[in-house]
């Protein structure tokens, strides 16, 4: 039965049914979760993320006889072709070294496809003879300048792109599937152990305004503009993962979306991070009472503790700072991304491409959490940004600063 006095639905039956499935969906989700992030770090340490080669290299087979298995014999004209790579005055033609590197038809390579490339990988390739290792040459570097007929020919050779790939391809990727499913599995856990935190006093049907139009406006601007670019990011970022299973088709049609969303989405976000930090600056800074909500844990583990705040709390201001602080440096860096060489060289433009997505996957987890408080972490949150109007009750508990000056305003305009 409703409580007359404070209408809480939590007091009646059909409140606890409603509170409770809350608590149910949390859980289910927090096991799903739970798999999808062990699945992810089983990924990480199963010791199979190898670069599989696809091709062999040979020579074509003598004309009138069998076509045979002649990836042998490339390994000596690879080695040939290696010292072409080398000092001239070392292996170059000179009196002391009449050679020539005249490839003719004998020593023209071709590519076949490996048909199964797991034993390749195992035995040939994982298992390189002395001479093999003379040449492959480990993790050794060598930096110089190119002498081709093309400007960015030492684009080719650099040592700093095994960097960039594996920043990218396996911290970045690896560091992102992480806080996106780890931060969503805690939160899921949360809602099933502690349930959606209510208003305790029940809704007083009674309204406070708390945003005005250009704010909601400025919020869902900003808010569905970085959604669009965390959904196009992703797709760009694990597309081979999440979509290739559907096929090269839907991967191909959702990659091109993805690439050209990504930078349309990209104009309304920068302007929002610009009004966001304006219409709210002033009330995100820090004071004394974040401390004590800090230490309170915002009252988000029991209904009886609520911390004073003002028009936002300790927990809205971290999360305020974030997005401006983050999505200034992702506005930066896309920037930069987007007009390529301008200002950066190309190894600082792979530093640029690493922070881009470091920053913007933290961002996602971050994010994932202000959406949880929003919507089903806490009864009657939702509405500020919807209809710009509070429960005076909701406002009393979690705002009481901020709920007392708006009256004293009324008080005085009286």
């Amino acid at each position: 039965m409703t409580d007359a006095t404070h209408g809480s639905p939590a007091s009646g039956g059909s409140g606890r049914q409603s509170f409770a499935a809350y608590r149910i969906a949390g859980a289910v989700a927090a096991v799903i979760l739970l798999a999808l992030l062990a699945i992810q770090v089983f990924e990480i340490f199963d010791g199979d993320n190898h670069t599989v080669p696809e091709v062999r290299w040979g020579v074509p087979p003598v004309s009138g006889e069998q076509t045979g298995d002649s990836s042998l014999v490339a390994s000596s004209i690879l080695r040939e072709r290696a010292t072409l790579q080398g000092p001239r005055a070392e292996f170059g033609p000179s009196p002391n070294a009449q050679r020539t590197f005249q490839v003719g038809s004998e020593t023209q390579l071709v590519e076949e496809p490996i048909a199964d490339p797991d034993p390749f990988l195992t035995q040939e390739w994982s298992n390189p003879s002395d001479e093999e290792l003379a040449m492959i040459r480990g993790t050794d570097r060598v930096e110089g300048v190119s002498s081709l007929p093309y400007t960015g020919a030492e684009v080719f050779e650099r040592p700093f792109a095994r960097d960039w790939r594996l920043g990218l391809a396996d911290f970045a990727t690896h560091l992102g599937a992480l806080a996106i499913l780890g931060f969503a599995f805690l939160l899921a856990l949360m809602l099933a152990l502690r349930g959606r935190m209510p208003i305790v006093r029940g809704k007083s049907e009674r309204k406070v305004q708390r945003f005005g139009l250009i704010e909601r406006t400025t919020h869902w601007m900003t808010s569905v503009s970085f959604l669009m670019l965390a959904l196009t990011g992703i797709v760009i970022a694990y597309g081979d993962t999440l979509i290739l299973p559907f096929g090269d088709g839907v991967l191909g049609q959702t990659g091109w979306l993805a690439t050209w969303g990504h930078m349309m989405f990209f104009p309304p976000f920068a302007i929002g991070i610009l009004a966001m930090f304006v219409l709210w600056v002033r009330h995100n800074l820090p004071s004394k009472l974040d401390l004590n909500w800090l230490a309170k844990g915002g009252g988000i583990f029991s209904d009886d503790v609520h911390p004073s705040a003002r028009k936002f709390n300790a927990g809205q201001k971290l999360i305020f700072w974030s997005v401006i602080l983050g999505g200034g440096l992702l506005v930066l860096t896309g920037m930069l991304l987007m007009f390529p060489f301008w200002i950066l060289s190309i190894n600082a433009m792979g530093w640029v491409m690493l922070a881009h997505a470091v920053v913007a996957v933290l961002m996602i987890a971050v994010i994932l959490g202000h959406i949880y408080i929003g919507s089903v972490g806490m009864q009657g949150a939702f509405w500020a940004m919807w209809t710009g109007k509070v429960d005076r009750n909701w406002a009393a508990e979690h705002h009481d600063l901020w709920l007392e000056e708006i009256d004293g305003k009324k008080g005085a305009a009286r």
